[in-house]
């Protein structure tokens, strides 16, 4: 993974504690969650339907999806609860200068 694989995709202030939005890069949908000053960034998709994650909720350090109640970790992607059993992919971010980079080349699980 090299510094110009990522991009910037949110402003930190844009992500209150405890929320995500919804980011494009390149032509592609990621989550970008922020828990407890922590930023994750996962596939806006759902491994169990091909369903969006943007529209569930966040639950501590997870993400839920509101089709069928699949949780999956923001730090690892596995899922935690059926009917899911494939982990979603999650991907490198870093913070600088109050910035939000994500780097969309590459899963990092």
């Amino acid at each position: 993974m090299s510094d110009a694989s990522f991009v910037a995709v949110a402003t930190t202030d844009a992500i209150p504690d405890g929320k995500f939005i919804k980011v494009m890069a390149g032509e592609r949908p990621f989550i970008i969650a922020r828990v407890n000053d922590s930023f994750y960034a996962v596939e806006d998709n759902c491994s169990h339907e091909d369903y969006p994650l943007s529209f569930g909720c966040l639950d501590g350090d997870c993400i839920k999806c509101s089709l069928h109640g699949s949780r999956f970790s923001l730090v690892t992607g596995d899922p935690l609860d059926e009917p899911a059993d494939a982990p979603i992919r999650t991907y490198a971010v870093k913070v600088a200068d109050g910035q939000v980079w994500l780097d969309p080349t590459q899963p990092s699980n």
